[in-house]
């Protein structure tokens, strides 16, 4: 029986972790011995514990840059490698996939995965740091087998940028099973939420992150709070940007307008209590949240970019913004809130783009074929 290690930075509950929870119970259900190794945290943890499948801690693990824990990262995960004796070692975020990488190699893994949930280069960064993260992505491709891109905008982005040859890329795009979603009715979530059923709710699914850009929906509510005496914003999620966002809504006067649930579990079943779902992104890969969101029947409007417009097609199952700005956000949820007819039509064929384009099952079968 072969064996495979997935190593994954944070086990905050994102789009990388829940990649990791799908492939790692998806490898174990086809016949792989599975483990994953993480920072700790009781939520993913408790998670795997469920699946059967074992968790391993590491604890010299943190995302910023410094050179004495890093090298201690190095030999700590050597040390996990060699004890758990892995056939394929499946790296996830951007420095695990350059420490993983090497160390999977000096403890002779025979196969090294890198899946790249959006390069962190094409992040809004000063280009000192942009061409270092660049330079890093090239030497650490040196030692992996195989990069797994979200998107074609990834893999566009690593051969324009040169990170590695085109034989060692492939693009398999995320996928989910939106049965296991385990959707609450409408009633229901916004009970939970404690929404009120008269709302109109403009929501979203994200970590309070720069990248994320939720600022502009904040400053589009500035706007948007005028269409409706009932609407009400609602964001699922935390981070480190999050005082800042309740700042800025505090100084517009918008504290009545917005909900900030803070990170909850299984935020996926909540998605029926949205009316519009929004995702004002600056940089994605190919994001859960959305495939979530659509699959969910919900009337969605995004940015263009990174692997948004492989999924959302302008007009036919959502909105496509290009050049995202809090103007452009307003307009495309005023359109929504005025035209229903066309918020049902594209909730409804969003809902079968997930279903036949974007399937768990999909992913996984793409996946274990790399494995082997």
């Amino acid at each position: 029986m072969k064996k495979i290690l997935f190593i994954i930075t944070k086990s905050e509950i994102g789009g990388a972790q829940k990649y990791v929870l799908d492939m790692a119970a998806g490898a174990k259900n086809a016949g792989f011995a599975v483990a994953v190794a993480s920072e700790q945290n009781s939520y993913f943890y408790e998670i795997l514990t469920e699946l059967g499948i074992e968790f391993i801690e590491i604890k010299n693990l943190q995302r910023s840059v410094n050179f004495a824990m890093d090298a201690k990262l190095l030999f700590e995960l050597i040390k996990i490698i060699r004890k758990e004796k892995p056939d394929v070692v499946h790296l996830n975020s951007s420095k695990i996939g350059a420490l993983g990488a090497i160390a999977a190699k000096l403890a002779r893994v025979p196969r090294v995965v890198f899946t790249a949930h959006g390069w962190a280069f094409r992040d809004p960064r000063q280009a000192w740091e942009k061409y270092a993260i660049i330079a890093v992505s090239r030497l650490a491709a040196l030692f992996q087998d195989r990069i797994i891109c979200v998107s074609e905008c990834d893999k566009e982005a690593a051969l324009k940028y040169k990170i590695a040859p085109p034989e060692k890329l492939v693009v398999i795009h995320n996928g989910i099973n939106p049965k296991a979603l385990s959707l609450l009715a409408r009633k229901e979530a916004r009970t939970r939420l404690n929404i009120d059923e008269k709302n109109l709710v403009v929501g979203t699914i994200a970590n309070f992150y720069k990248t994320k850009s939720l600022d502009t929906l904040v400053l589009a509510a500035i706007s948007a709070i005028h269409l409706s005496p009932q609407i009400k914003f609602v964001i699922i999620g935390d981070g480190p940007e999050r005082i800042k966002m309740e700042e800025l809504i505090k100084k517009y006067r918008l504290d009545g307008y917005f909900l900030l649930t803070g990170a909850l579990k299984n935020a996926g079943q909540y998605l029926k209590a949205f009316d519009i779902f929004v995702m004002p992104s600056k940089k994605e890969g190919l994001p859960y949240a959305l495939l979530e969101a659509m699959a969910a029947k919900t009337a969605c409007v995004a940015s263009a970019v990174g692997g948004i417009p492989e999924i959302i097609e302008n007009e036919k199952n959502g909105l496509l913004i290009k050049d995202m700005s809090p103007g452009k956000l307003n307009n495309a949820i005023s359109r929504l809130i005025k035209d229903k007819k066309t918020t049902r039509a594209l909730g409804a064929a969003a809902a079968e783009t997930i279903q036949s384009k974007f399937s768990l099952k999909q992913m996984l079968e793409k996946t274990l074929v790399i494995y082997e």
